[in-house]
């Protein structure tokens, strides 16, 4: 099985899904697309890997209200923003629920690649972390017989 991280990317405007696919491409990873959060939420598998790019408004539930809901589920799925309304509350928001980043469509490419990279390797990170055995389960070195 294939244990990258995968990119899923939610927005409900078809040209913006496949432009951000191409410019993702460049990362050389998986990636995922959804039109709206009912539908990401409905087709992975809890506790996915990876990171999400996120539109904020969407039809249905909204990009904060998906933030929130991964939040309240301990999903530590890293979120990357990208919306074509500028709402400073909405931001401030994001950004105070872990967001990578909040940018502005049209966003900048190489600021855009960097917050996904960013993301994914916090994603990685957090799974390391997770998967690390825990030091108070480590047997002691001096009972093994080592000085």
């Amino acid at each position: 099985m294939d244990d990258s991280p995968v990119i899923f990317v939610v927005d409900d405007d078809e040209s913006v899904r496949t432009a951000v696919r191409r410019l993702l491409l460049a990362l050389h990873l998986p990636i995922r697309l959804f039109g709206s959060a009912e539908q990401f939420l409905s087709e992975i598998e809890r506790g996915a890997r990876g990171c999400l790019v996120l539109d904020l408004k969407l039809p249905g539930m909204s990009g904060l209200q998906l933030q929130q809901e991964l939040v309240s589920a301990q999903w530590k799925l890293p979120v990357v923003f990208i919306t074509a309304h500028e709402d400073e509350d909405s931001r401030k928001t994001a950004l105070g629920m872990g967001a990578i980043n909040y940018l502005r469509k049209p966003f900048d490419r190489r600021q855009f690649l960097e917050s996904v990279n960013t993301a994914v390797a916090r994603a990685a990170e957090a799974r390391e972390a997770r998967e690390a055995p825990d030091a108070r389960d480590a047997p002691d070195a001096r009972e093994n017989g080592s000085p």
